[in-house]
This record gives structure tokens, sequence and C-alpha cells, in this order.
């Protein structure tokens, strides 16, 4: 039958439509300022200083010490005022400084500043003083420069940025011993490691401030001054940056702080940011070959900072330290928190599978009614741990920047009793609805309306069935509203992304698309049930349920997620077509690849043509035309592998869990088949197991698309039964009740209503 072809048709449909209106609502807004484009004169100076492990929190912690006092003999205080100073009259933000590994060395920072790419000059299994790769005759950011612009590097690992001087006659690039010799020279581009041969935060703050001072005294006027630490392998984070005041971005500014253009994130850059930055200031032309995105730098700058003797309260500041803050606590609560989901939705399996097989009659229904509300209590979970971000939970115990346990500890139990409250919130809307409707007007008394036989009996959901449904449906309605709006709670949250990993700044990461897929499948199914069946309550269902859900993930503007929307497509067409009751062919296989190609090449068009720059989604589609997106993707495949190869341990894992999944799926066929035969001990649990043998089989399409599509690879299957374990489990242990549709008696009505 071709009604497959009109369910996939109509969500390309559904999905161009509105992503083009949102583009449309999206060229019709402000986008904020545009950098400002370069004078026909030769652009002003740029000076960077670099440093590294030095963040807002170290700058705030030194200003308010005297001297001798814990830093060191000499008066770090004064230091870190002027340093706060001088950001007070620039534009403060974070930087986000992740490369290959989980840290980053100063070299390795340096390295990622000259090639605009994650970049490693260490192994990641050596230490930061270990041995570090050769320095290169040339950068990506010097070729882009040209050479026509100067550059003078200060420091051997400033010229990991650069290149070696006099490597290649098309680049002007020299080393300079000091920073006053390259200032005399007059460079277009000084680049200064003020970090050498320091170790302590003391250090780094007055060798930073000497380099500034030095720089604001001796630089030509207007030159641009950029302060930032390229490098966290002490206490991986965002690390502090300052840019010249009047630096814009096509994202505007939210509260005082410039909005990143990679990131979408008030106050937050990338390290690959500042390289396409540079060649902006400086050429005027944006390099399409950097994996950041730029910022504008005004046309001159400079900034001049008056003797002060307390550091300036600065909101900003405190801002961005509490950023930092929320990311470090976002991090170290990811593990704890994704083993809270998966070991529950196993220990419920478990449980489950013991207390549930065949037990006596009398202790039926009431073990029935322990696990329903067992597994709707877990699958409240996903929503809680986004909902918890709402608090500021990642300041419980908090000292001088630094997350404390306790705030994985509070996390953990903020998102506890959230999904305590959802449950109620859930339970409370179920019970009033049902009353709702039992409570109908009484037309008549007579006698004769009384003598009238009752209508025939016929079975509802059952108030822990509703109960679980609503539940679960907030799990896709919560992360995919969450997502189309800023992405605001997913951000630094105990599951989602955050700036120390920085895989993804806002849309649907791998972790929400996994608990939103997992738990959308179940809703659907459910709905499915519970609205009694039949092939159109099928089409309707997945279409308007699953087409919603695609249209959120895969717009750029809104989910801008890549993977999902090519894992949605066949996910969604095969459980369409199971509770229809229609057999996919081949044909219609080919058709639903070609439909899923269509979908997601419509949404990388949109996101090419709409202003503000292009997401992931563009991006990957400008490298498929450019031919280096088999760079991109054999990167992909080998992060679904490379950490077992590297870990022993990793591979050792995934072998015992490969065995258990494999006895898993044995046993549950087997319980599956001895089900339909009408001899499995769960017999009595359901009569019907149709639509939960099609959801567990869209769920296997899901899971393993998953798996192979994104790369957080095996982790998207623990977060897809996370989700969709639990769910299932309350709705199939949810009885049906028999209810009359008979109008209550008088005295009935006027019971229920509390008169």
């Amino acid at each position: 039958m071709r009604a497959v072809v009109y369910v996939l048709v109509l969500l390309v449909v559904i999905g161009m439509i509105l992503a083009m209106v949102g583009s449309t609502l999206a060229a019709a807004a402000p986008t904020g300022p545009a950098p400002e484009a370069a004078s026909s004169s030769r652009p002003a100076p740029v000076v960077v200083l670099g440093t590294s492990n030095l963040t807002w929190a170290d700058l705030q912690k030194a200003s308010h010490t005297t001297a001798g006092e814990d830093l060191g003999s000499r008066d770090v205080g004064s230091a870190a005022t002027h340093l706060l100073s001088f950001t007070s009259g620039g534009e403060p933000m974070s930087l986000s400084v992740r490369t290959p590994a989980d840290r980053t060395c100063p070299a390795d920072g340096w390295l990622t500043l000259g090639r605009g790419a994650r970049a490693s000059a260490v192994e990641p299994t050596d230490s930061c003083t270990g041995t570090t790769a050769a320095i290169p005759g040339d950068t990506p950011l010097i070729r882009a420069l040209g050479g026509d612009i100067s550059v003078q590097a200060v420091g051997p690992r400033a010229q990991l940025a650069t290149g070696a001087p006099g490597s290649s006659p098309s680049t002007s690039v020299s080393l300079a011993p000091s920073l006053p010799e390259a200032l005399a020279d007059g460079a277009d581009l000084t680049v200064v490691d003020t970090a050498r041969d320091v170790s302590t935060d003391a250090e780094r703050i007055n060798a930073l401030d000497d380099a500034l001072r030095t720089a604001q005294e001796q630089a030509p006027p207007g030159t641009r001054i950029i302060v930032a630490s390229l490098a966290d392998d002490e206490d991986p984070g965002p690390q502090m940056a300052v840019l010249p005041a009047g630096t814009t971005s096509t994202r505007g500014t939210s509260d005082g702080l410039v909005i990143g253009t990679s990131t979408h994130r008030p106050g937050l850059a990338q390290l690959t940011d500042l390289t396409p930055t540079l060649t902006t200031a400086l050429t005027g032309r944006s390099d399409p070959a950097f994996d950041g995105q730029s910022l504008g730098l005004p046309t001159g700058g400079g900034t001049s900072v008056p003797p002060n003797t307390a550091a300036p309260d600065d909101s900003r500041i405190a801002r961005l330290a509490d950023d930092a803050l929320h990311a470090r606590a976002s991090q170290r609560t990811v593990i704890p928190a994704g083993a809270l989901l998966m070991g529950s939705a196993v220990a419920l399996l478990v449980w489950a599978a013991v207390a549930l097989r065949d037990p006596r009659a009398d202790r039926r229904p009431a073990r029935r009614r322990r696990a329903a509300g067992a597994a709707t209590f877990l699958s409240a979970l996903p929503t809680a741990l986004l909902l918890v971000n709402a608090v500021p939970w990642w300041r419980a115990g908090a000292r001088e920047g630094a997350p404390s346990a306790w705030s994985q500890a509070a996390a953990l139990t903020g998102a506890t009793v959230i999904a305590a409250c959802v449950t109620g919130l859930a339970a409370g809307t179920t019970t009033l609805v049902r009353r709702r409707r039992h409570l109908r007007p009484v037309i008549s008394s007579s006698a004769s309306e009384a003598s009238a036989p009752p209508l025939p009996l016929r079975p509802s959901p059952s108030p822990v069935g509703l109960t679980s449904l609503l539940v679960t449906a907030t799990i896709p309605l919560a992360w995919l509203v969450d997502a189309a709006t800023g992405a605001h709670l997913a951000f630094n949250n105990p599951l989602g992304m955050n700036a120390v990993v920085a895989g993804r700044f806002y849309g649907v990461s791998n972790t929400a698309f996994a608990l939103v897929a997992g738990a959308l499948v179940v809703v659907i199914a459910g709905t499915w049930e519970h609205l009694g069946r039949g092939r159109r309550t099928a089409l309707v269902a997945t279409c308007l349920l699953g087409g919603a859900a695609l249209v959120v993930d895969g717009a750029p503007q809104l989910g801008a997620d890549v993977g999902g929307a090519l894992t949605l497509v066949p996910t969604l067409a095969f459980l369409g077509a199971g509770l229809a009751g229609m057999r996919l062919s081949w044909r219609r296989w080919l058709a639903i690849g070609g439909a899923t190609l269509l979908v997601v090449g419509g949404f990388a068009v949109v996101d090419l043509l709409r202003p503000g720059g292009p997401t992931h989604l563009g991006r990957f589609a400008r490298q498929v035309a450019d031919g280096s997106a088999l760079g991109v993707l054999g990167r992909k495949a080998y992060a679904l592998v490379g950490p077992f190869i590297a870990k022993p341990m990793a591979t050792a894992g995934l072998a015992c869990a490969l065995a258990l999944l494999a006895a898993a799926l044995w046993w549950l066929r087997r319980q599956v088949r001895d089900w339909h035969a009408g001899t499995s001990p769960y017999a009595w649990v359901a009569p019907s197991v149709r639509w939960v043998t099609v959801a567990l089989r869209s769920l296997g399409v899901l899971t393993l698309m998953s798996v192979l599509v994104n790369d957080s690879g095996v982790t998207m299957a623990g977060f897809i039964l996370a989700a969709a374990a639990p769910a299932l489990m309350a709705l199939l242990l949810a009885p049906a009740q028999i209810e009359t549709d008979t109008a209550l008696r008088p005295t009935d009505a006027s019971h229920d209503a509390g008169v």
C-alpha cells in the first residue's frame, strides 16, 4: 500500500513548511549588529596575550588577597584588580578550550589557535610536560592572513599558532625575544605566551598583568588587545577571556554579554572562534575552513585603566564565574545522573521479572500496582533531571569556583523530588478528568429513566495507565520545548550538554534525543492502544506526534540535530506501519531511505539560506559539497570504536554488556513466544501484547540507527532503555477497568462532588 509513502510525504511537507516559516521569522528578527567592515586603510594592530589555567574565579579570589597572603609574596591582589578593571572596560567572556583530549595542555591550546580546529600537540596519554609536536612551518591562521599581514610571536608555544619564522616566503612571521621588542616592530598581529616559566596562579596573574601593562603603555594607539586563557589541564572548564570593547556578534548581546556566534550562549565562545575572529579583524574576510565562527572586533581599541585600590563590582564577571561553576558541576554530575537513570531501569526490569512471575492470585493486584507505580515514577526522572536545572543546585557546597560533591547530591535529590511532583500532578490530572467524565448532569430522575436498562459495559484506561501515559509524554514535550526555546535548561544540565565537554551548546543533544525518541515511540504506541487502535489511528498518531517531534528536532533554528533527523524518519515509518498492520517491502524501505535524505536535505537548504550563520547541519552540508565530509564521517566512525581500542577496560565492559544484552533478548523472545501461546508465567499481566511487540521492534530500529549515526555510540542505547523501559512497563501493567456509561444518580453525583 502507499500509506507509508503518504505518511513520509506528509512529514516532509510539515517539516519544510514550518522550517521555512521559522526561517522567515528569523530573517525578520534583529540579529544584532554585524561586524564592522575593515577600513580601506591598514587595520589597527591586534595583540593576543595568552595564558593558561586561569578562570574568572581565580581572578576574583586573587583580587581579595594582600601581599604575601596565600598566593605568593608579590602583590598579586593588585595585579588581579588591574586585570578585572581592564575587563570591565572590555567584553568579558568565558572560553571553552576543549580539544580532542579530555584536558587541554597549553601546547594543545596554542596549536588549536593556529589551526582554527581542535588539535592535539601532546599525546593524550602523556602529561602536558611530555613530548610536544614539532613547530609547523606555517598554520591555517597564517595562511588565511596572507603575506601582507606581519606577525610577531613571543615565546616558543606561540610559534605553534604562527609557525616557524622564515619557513615560508609567502608569510611574514618573525620571533621576538620579548613583548617590548615585538611591539617596537609594529607588527599587525602580535601573539604572546605570557605563561612561560610559571606554574602557580599567582605567577600566571602577575605575568599576564605585566604583559597587559606593557601592551597598554607601548602599543600604538588604537591597538586591539585580546586576553585569553587557552588551556585547562589542571582543572578542565571554561577559561577567562577579554575582547576589546565594541566587539560584536551576529547574535547580538544579552545582559551586557556578547552572545557567542558558534555557541549561541551569552558570554561564551570557543577557542576555535578566535582564529576566524583574528582573520576577519585583520583582513576583512572570513575563511570557511575554520571550525569556529567569527566575532567582530572593533576597528580600533585599547583600554586605559586608571589606578584602582579595589576590584570593580562587575555583575558580568560574577555571572561568568557562576556559569563556569555550573559547567564544571554539570560535567561531574553527568555520570552519576546517567547511572541513576540506566541503573534504575535495569533494576526495575529485574525486580519486575521476579515479582510478577505467576504470583498467587490474591497477590497479583498488589504486585501489579506496586510495579506500575515504580515504573511510572522512574518515567518521570528524565523530565525531572531537565527541570532541576531551574534551581541553582550547582552552588551547593561550592567554594572558590570549584563544585562540591554536595552539588551532585543536590541535583539527584532535587530531581527525585521533582519526579514525585510530576507523577503526582499527572495522577491529579487523571483523577480530575475521570471525575469530570463521571459527573454528568442529570436530565431527569423519572421512574421511567430510573428503570431504563443500563448501557453495555466498556473498558477504559485505568488511572495508572493514563497517569503513566501523561508522565511519559512529558519527556519529549519538556526536552523538545526547551530545545526550541534555546535549550536554557538542557545546557549545563546534570544529563545534557555542558561547556566543559563542549560537544554541543544548543538544540537537541545526543542524550536528549535518545530520551525523547525512546519515550516518543512508547507514547505513540500507547496513544494508539488507548484510542482504540485501528489503521487510521496509527497513521494519524504517528504523523501528528512524530511529525511535530521531527520538525522540532531537525529544524536548524530549533533542534539542529542531524543524527536525530536521520534516525527519526525510518523509526517513525516502521512504527506507523507496524501499528497499522502493514508490511514494509524492500521497495518501501527504499522509499523511506529517500524520504529521509529528502527531509534532511530540506533542513540543510533552509539552514544555509537563513541568516545568522549555519548550524551543525549547514556546516555538514558544506562539507559534503566540498568533499571534506569523508573526514568528518571517519572521525565519527572512529568515535564509535576508538574508546574500545584505546581502553581495554572499556572493551571488556562492552563485551559483558553485549553478552547480557544477548541473554536478555533471548529471554524476552522466548517469553513473547510463550505469551502468544498462552503458556507464559506472565500471561496474566495483559491479554494482548501486539502494541508492545511493535514498540519493542521500533525501539530496536531506533537503537540501531542511533548507535550508528550519532558519535555518542553505545551510550545512546543506554539512554533509550532508560526512557523506554519504565514507560513500557507502566503502560503494560495498567489494567483496564470496566465502567458504565449510565448517568450517576443524584445522590451519587452529589456525594462525588462533595456536596
